[in-house]
């Protein structure tokens, strides 16, 4: 990736174009003039005479401004009320427009080149009350600092503490600086005031006493020690610390005479000696103070805490890391710490782990209501069911609509549309109306059974009635129409009384507003019975389709009823064509029954029904069906996962995300880093974790936890290790916490403590730890710090610089010890490969700063920016002068 261009520009002064007019100074302003030629011109549009004239005028200046509208100040370094300032930076303003600190000068513009424009603002710094006095809006300033970086000079000098940046991008930043050098752990008053008075001359000579305006002031204090980053880092140097750090002597009151044993704390030194066996006197000691759990009539002893117990019941005496832990006074001191570390913050972490069982609790009462259920159920199955499978059906039929399959309910599957069984009849109300009661019953000979009514309703419909063109005939009352029609047809003749009688009764049933003309047709069919010709097919059709029920029917019933009306219109004023009785029996031959489509059913078959809703409901089985549905509503490991039979109430393990040894350091710090006082001032050190520790203290913290969560009655899981993380590990590669521990229910018998099998995936034993002791991180806390190779194409060079691209190591975790030790620590980079490696400090960035004890003799203030801009600082510590103070780099 390409790097932004950084480079910057500085300009002693900006002012606008209009400044380029002012050639002297009158009244405190700046006085410039503009030649204006007046020309006279004819209607022609004819030149004729030119006068000149130059019209002077005065600029805005000094004795016009009353102060600084808001906005017009952007920034402030140091901010207000810091009190750690740097004693070598210089204060400053930086200002809106670029234009500002030099627009009301009252001074021509300087030559071009020239530096020589003095600005109107100042910025002053000193201790209040003796330097400077505020008192609402204006300042008093004593002759003692009047002088110096704070001397004022004509309005057309040049003046250092003032200039604009211009950035790569070409924005233009104005700043007005301070540039008087400061003195450590002081508090400081800076004030912006104007440089010069209502006349244009200067405010302050050095001579008295003067009091003027104040735009702008904050407070701030500076840092004890005095300095900056650079001198800061200059003062770390490498260890004088002796091999002791990391090690506490451990007395025995019991054994006086016993030589003192060295506990190992979390860190040690990269030289510590491993761990001398145990004297015989201290091995027979703690044989003597183990006493058994129970006495000879089995009553229970309190005892010491058997560390691992929780994991494994033989521990103490059947894994080498339990022996270890539970004999050796060493350890078992460590293991000790974490379980009054567990006692202390038992509340947090009871808390903490109610937080992460999640709703644990209600799917614990769910299940045991269920259990509760099912046994219940089992007990009443043989008991209380009826023996006929086809009753224990009848029985169940409410239940139906809420038994599904994967194509629908039970209920609806079995009384469907192609089905024979009615819908509704296994509803609750249909046995409230077969069940047994003086009202339904008392006229019966025999009980009601539910074999008999369910084998009778599960029988096809009977056939509908027979239909004329989709009329029903026993909805018109005149079924014997069809005999007469199928007589008509077999004998070739047409009774016409039984027409006559049909159309009357269909007439009787038209829309009530097709009555008049339904009555005209009738009576001139009544004509036609005794051998006039008349339309009898048509009229009987027409009257049919005039039924309102018929005419409701359609999809626009208001289309179909003029359809009608003008069909039986057009009947009345053609009845007198003639017709014969040969076109009636065409026409009825013509009328043929509407077949009738009956839905393809099916019966049911009971049996089979009633054994399978059976088995959906037996609970005598190995799991009951309900309990599938109560666990289909419980999502988690808890329930579905592991080998305990999904009905059990489940336990979890928790995971905590608390790194413990923040705890250990507020607790007994001592035992983070045994002997850290003898790590002097400005020290830089080279330590390793020790995993021994780590594995003691977690055992101990995690076996008073347990105790604890099961005193309380909260269900955790056997053989949990819910904290399992010391440091405050992170994976820089997979952006991830990582644990020191894995469970120590899956430590082997024959681990030791401190075994790399102890450790999670992408741990490891004796990591680096830098530890720094110094004011360097109290004030700049954002220090970056990493590792980076000393390797010159594969020799191990300190004389020279990192290759540039060099590949950096950063920091996993980190912490302080106190107020002013540090430690960073690198994750899986051993201890002693930092003797090929630098250790780098990078100060943190923080925007633009300027020295005020540059040695610069500038006068101008685009030069004196430039020589005395602070560049970022890097320090490089050589790895090998940690494990070799001899050595050099």
């Amino acid at each position: 990736m390409t790097e932004p261009d950084q480079s910057l520009t500085f300009l002693s002064w900006v002012r606008e174009s209009t400044a380029g007019l002012v050639n002297s100074r009158e009244q405190g302003r700046a006085r410039a003039a503009v030649t204006i030629t007046l020309t006279e011109r004819d209607a022609d549009g004819v030149a004729g005479r030119s006068v000149p004239r130059t019209l002077p005028f005065l600029l805005t200046g000094p004795p016009d401004i009353a102060g600084l509208r808001r906005g017009a100040i952007v920034r402030r370094y140091p901010a207000a009320d810091v009190v750690d300032h740097e004693s070598d930076r210089c204060p400053y303003v930086e200002l809106a427009a670029p234009s500002l600190p030099w627009r009301y000068t009252p001074a021509p513009k300087p030559p071009v080149g020239s530096a020589a424009l003095h600005p109107w603002l100042v910025l002053l710094v000193g201790t209040e009350g003796d330097e400077l006095v505020l008192a609402g809006d204006q300042v008093r300033i004593d002759p003692t600092i009047q002088d110096g970086a704070h001397r004022l000079g004509n309005p057309a000098s040049p003046y250092r503490f003032a200039h604009v940046q211009v950035d790569a991008r070409g924005q233009r930043t104005a700043r007005v600086l301070c540039g008087r050098r400061l003195a450590g752990g002081t508090q400081y008053l800076a004030v912006l005031v104007p440089a010069f008075d209502d006349t244009g001359s200067r405010r302050w000579t050095g001579a008295a006493p003067v009091t003027v305006p104040v735009y702008d002031h904050w407070r701030f204090g500076t840092a004890e020690p005095p300095g900056s980053f650079e001198d800061l880092a200059a003062r770390l140097q490498p260890p004088d610390a002796p091999v002791t750090v990391g090690r506490a002597q451990l007395r025995l009151r019991r054994l006086p005479n016993a030589e003192p044993l060295q506990v190992r704390g979390a860190l040690l030194s990269t030289n510590t000696p491993d761990d001398t066996p145990l004297p015989a006197t201290v091995v027979t000691d703690m044989r003597d103070l183990r006493t058994p759990l129970q006495d000879d009539e089995n009553r229970p002893i309190v005892t010491l805490p058997r560390y691992g117990d929780a994991w494994h019941a033989t521990a103490p005496d059947a894994t080498v890391w339990g022996r270890t832990l539970n004999r050796d006074p060493r350890h078992r001191g460590v293991a000790g710490l974490g379980l009054e570390i567990g006692i202390r913050y038992q509340e947090e972490l009871v808390a903490d782990a109610l937080g992460h069982l999640g709703a644990l609790a209600e799917t614990r009462q769910r299940l045991r209501h269920a259990v509760l259920g099912t046994e219940i159920s089992r007990a009443l199955w043989h008991r209380r069911l009826p023996q006929d499978p086809q009753e224990r059906l009848w029985m169940f039929g409410p239940a139906l609509r809420r038994l599904t399959t994967t194509t629908g309910t039970v209920d609806a599957l079995a009384t469907g549309p192609e089905r024979a069984l009615p819908a509704g009849v296994f509803s609750a109300a249909a046995r409230r109306m077969l069940r047994p009661g003086p009202a339904r019953t008392t006229l019966l000979r025999t009980r009601i059974a539910p074999r008999p009514i369910l084998e009778s309703a599960n029988q096809p419909p009977a056939r509908p009635p027979r239909t004329i063109d989709g009329v029903p005939l026993a909805h018109i009352g005149e079924a014997a129409f069809d005999d007469a029609r199928l007589h008509t047809i077999e004998a070739g003749s047409v009774d016409r009384v039984t027409l006559f009688f049909a159309a009357t009764s269909l007439a009787g049933r038209v829309d009530d507003r097709l009555r008049r003309l339904a009555g005209e047709l009738v009576n001139r069919l009544q004509l036609a019975i005794f051998g006039a010709p008349a339309p009898w097919g048509s009229v009987l059709m027409a009257l049919a389709d005039a039924d309102p029920v018929v005419i409701a029917g359609f999809a626009d019933p208001a289309q179909h009823f003029a359809r009608v009306e003008a069909t039986l219109t057009d009947l009345r004023d053609s009845f007198r064509r003639r017709a014969d009785d040969e076109d009636m029996v065409t026409f009825i031959r013509r009328l043929n029954a509407v077949p009738v489509a009956l839905p393809a059913m099916s019966m049911v078959r009971l049996d089979q029904l009633a054994a399978g809703v059976d088995a959906a409901f037996d609970p005598t089985g190995a799991r009951a069906p309900v309990m599938d549905r109560v666990l289909d509503t419980i999502a988690g490991a808890a329930v579905h996962g592991g080998t305990a039979p999904p009905t059990t109430p489940p336990e979890i393990c928790v995971g905590l995300d608390r790194a413990v040894w923040a705890d250990l350091e507020r607790e007994f710090g001592q035992w983070l880093l045994p002997g850290a006082a003898e790590i002097t001032d400005n020290r830089v050190v080279a330590l390793k974790t020790n995993q021994v520790f780590i594995d003691a203290l977690l055992c101990g913290l995690n076996t008073q936890l347990l105790a604890e969560l099961r005193w309380r009655n909260i269900p955790v899981s056997t053989g949990c290790t819910p904290l399992r993380r010391f440091w405050d590990r992170f994976d820089t590669a997979a952006g991830a916490r990582v644990d020191d521990i894995v469970g120590l229910a899956t430590w082997t018998p024959d681990s030791t403590l401190g075994d790399p099998a102890h450790q999670s995936p992408g741990g490891s034993t004796g990591d680096l730890v830098i530890a720094i002791r110094g004011q360097l991180f109290v004030r700049y806390p954002a220090t970056a710090v990493f590792l980076t190779s000393a390797d010159q194409h594969g020799t191990i060079d300190f004389d020279r610089d990192p290759r540039p691209g060099a590949p950096r190591i950063f920091p996993g975790f980190q912490g302080h010890l106190g107020d002013d030790l540090v430690f960073f620590g690198f994750p899986g980079f051993p201890a002693g490969n930092v003797q090929s490696h630098w250790i780098v400090f990078e100060e943190p960035p923080a925007g633009y700063r300027f020295a005020n004890d540059s040695l610069t003799q500038s006068a101008t203030g685009h030069q004196w920016a430039a020589a005395a801009l602070a560049h970022p600082v890097r320090v490089l510590i050589s790895g090998a002068t940690l494990v070799n103070p001899d050595g050099g780099g």
